[in-house]
């Protein structure tokens, strides 16, 4: 098993995002002025195993829009086109195509895929076309791309470790989606046990960083405060019994951590 990560730009996020407050102004602080960090990745990952190719959400594009408590930064040469490229790949090399969740960072580059299918959680998919999740669209101006052919998959496998739900990705069950919940209510990561006996957690926006994970930290952005530390504490349960190493898509050490496979 080969996983690879792809930059597909970088953005700058608000502290009040990574930093949530507690109480009523957790969300309301995002749209207040404040001081932003940054730049932080947007990754995405190519998981190759015999003979198949899984991409792992899809990054952000130079059309990108700033909104109050991000500015993106995506030069067309780190498009996932181009991203793509750096690898000797093309979007018809790709088998399989799965988001963690539907923000546009996450996919985006979805439209460097033609037709293919791009799978997404049933329950994200349903939240997408909720009428707050499009109030949201319309406001911070983040539509969901066009001409993208996103698929439901339900989460309806068992439990799998700590985690409450699953979806196997391939045959041997090596790769498999599963359920973590909290940043938004349908959000999925990507599981990977690699060669080794590593469990390797794609893990979207699940936490921002390993320092939020262990934190125990809510972001500013997801529904549910509960519902994201319930998550938290499942990879934190997972880690503690098989060797995992926890990748966000943010995380600038993500790259290094997956070359070291260095576990929690």
């Amino acid at each position: 098993m080969e996983i690879q990560a792809l930059s597909t730009g970088s953005v700058h996020l608000k502290d009040s995002f990574l930093f949530a407050r507690k109480g009523p102004l957790r969300q309301p602080a995002l749209f207040a002025p404040g001081a932003f960090t940054g730049p932080y990745p947007i990754h995405a990952w190519i998981v190759e195993h015999e003979g198949t190719r899984i991409l792992v959400d899809t990054g952000e594009t130079g059309a990108a829009r700033d909104i109050p408590f991000a500015k993106f930064d995506v030069p067309a040469a780190e498009e996932l086109d181009s991203a793509l490229r750096s690898l000797d790949l093309k979007p018809a090399d790709i088998d399989t195509v799965i988001l963690t969740h539907m923000h546009g960072d996450h996919m985006d580059g979805a439209v460097h895929l033609g037709d293919t299918p791009v799978q997404v959680s049933e329950a994200e998919l349903a939240y997408s076309h909720s009428v707050t999740s499009r109030f949201f669209q319309r406001v911070l101006r983040q539509p969901i791309p066009d001409g993208v052919r996103f698929e439901p998959v339900p989460l309806d496998g068992p439990a799998f470790g700590a985690f409450a739900a699953s979806r196997p990705l391939t045959e041997d069950g090596r790769i498999l989606a599963v359920a973590t919940p909290g940043h938004t209510p349908g959000h999925l990561s990507v599981l990977c046990i690699d060669d080794e006996g590593n469990h390797v957690l794609l893990a979207g926006d699940a936490t921002d960083s390993l320092e939020q994970l262990r934190a125990r930290r809510a972001d500013a952005v997801g529904p549910k405060p509960r519902v994201y530390v319930e998550t938290i504490d499942r990879i934190l349960a997972h880690a503690r019994e098989h060797p995992t190493v926890f990748l966000p898509s943010h995380d600038r050490d993500s790259v290094e951590r997956l070359s070291a496979r260095t576990t929690l």
